[in-house]
């Protein structure tokens, strides 16, 4: 399943991150470290420990002169004061709120969002993943995060560039062409490791995401193994799985047992009963909330980033994903994937049909409103 689009980049470093405080370790040194620029792109910053810490940090680097862009969500952050934007742009940072909550775009701006968790460092490295910024991050969800280090790097800028014009920035110089001016070479920290970076939003591309799982799924010969918090796919992902898990793959999906959206939970549980009826194996993570949105297929490539498995993120909202070929990472997501699933309970026919009448009510009600989540 190597992949030969001409969107893949083949010479990168890749690190998985894989809880809450290992994840924003990597994050603050890796900004304590900029020298040149950062780009720092969220659907969600909180305004508390772990938000002022990364917003003190991006102050201390801005007036050291490292040229700092933000993108935050409007909507994602709605509840970041006025005294946390001004104090980094007191220190020179550049921010910008993607889709302002105003009554001009109010009904297009609820349900189109930038969706991203990403930040570019120097043209050298960049982050990617499900971790929002915030507290509740760091214990209570379990979460996957990639950091990469070379040339897939300079997709990601692009995707930052992409979203700093589309939310009103003026005269953005592509730093990431800036890698020469830098001294930053392709060599320079970059492995070997082939990856993809694909993202999704408005535009002709506004399904790249969706359509590069499908096409792996479509593709699969052994296995595919997906995580996702949200599970309220379109009809031709599911067609993708019941096809593979027909012919013989193994078709494992985890999601969790209980959502920070109540909807968006009740109708992911209404798709249970569906995909094991279709050799979908189901597991239900009893544990925290989990929150990653991965892939792994054939032991071949390994996908981390910020798309669930619903409307809004294969067709809504600005997403990011990186695909990776690597041996060694597709081998460690699966570890992960095994060990989230000690903490599973497998869904089967005999649980199924013992559910409540008002669980089961629930899930209808999840699924009557899904085309609204």
């Amino acid at each position: 399943m190597q992949n030969t689009s001409p969107e893949i980049t083949a010479n990168s470093n890749v690190r998985l991150l894989l809880d809450g405080h290992e994840t924003f370790s990597a994050i603050k040194e890796a900004l304590r470290n900029a020298k040149h620029f950062i780009n720092l792109e969220y659907f969600l910053i909180s305004d508390d420990n772990t938000g002022n810490a990364i917003r003190n940090i991006l102050a201390e680097r801005s007036r050291a002169g490292v040229r700092v862009r933000v993108i935050f969500d409007a909507a994602g952050s709605w509840a970041l004061g006025r005294r946390f934007v001004d104090e980094l742009r007191n220190a020179g940072a550049e921010i910008r709120r993607f889709m302002p909550l105003t009554l001009r775009n109010m009904f297009s701006g609820i349900i189109h969002r930038d969706h991203r968790k990403l930040i570019t460092i120097d043209g050298k490295t960049g982050l990617l993943g499900g971790f929002n910024i915030g507290d509740v991050y760091l214990t209570q969800w379990r979460d996957t995060h990639l950091m990469l280090e070379g040339e897939a790097v300079n997709v990601l800028d692009g995707v930052f560039a992409e979203m700093w014009d589309r939310s009103g920035g003026k005269g953005f110089a592509r730093e990431s062409s800036a890698r020469e001016r830098f001294g930053v070479s392709g060599e320079e920290k970059a492995g070997s490791i082939p990856v993809k970076v694909l993202a999704s939003g408005t535009g002709k591309d506004f399904r790249a995401i969706a359509d590069e799982y499908i096409r792996i799924i479509s593709e699969s010969l052994n296995r595919v193994w997906i995580t996702t918090p949200y599970l309220v796919p379109d009809r031709a992902f599911l067609e993708a799985v019941y096809s593979a898990a027909r012919r013989g793959v193994d078709v494992r999906i985890i999601i969790p047992s209980e959502s920070n959206h109540m909807l968006a939970s009740w109708a992911s549980q209404s798709y249970i009963d569906e995909l094991i009826r279709n050799r979908v194996r189901v597991f239900v993570y009893r544990e925290r909330f989990i929150h990653a949105k991965t892939l792994v297929a054939d032991s071949q490539v390994a996908s981390v980033g910020t798309a669930n498995i619903d409307a809004l993120s294969f067709g809504i909202n600005y997403e990011v994903q990186a695909f990776v070929y690597s041996q060694s990472v597709v081998n460690e997501l699966e570890g992960v994937f095994l060990a989230d699933l000690q903490h599973c309970t497998e869904e089967t026919p005999e649980n199924r049909n013992a559910r409540p009448f008002l669980q089961r009510l629930k899930e209808k009600t999840g699924r009557l409103l899904s085309p609204i989540l």
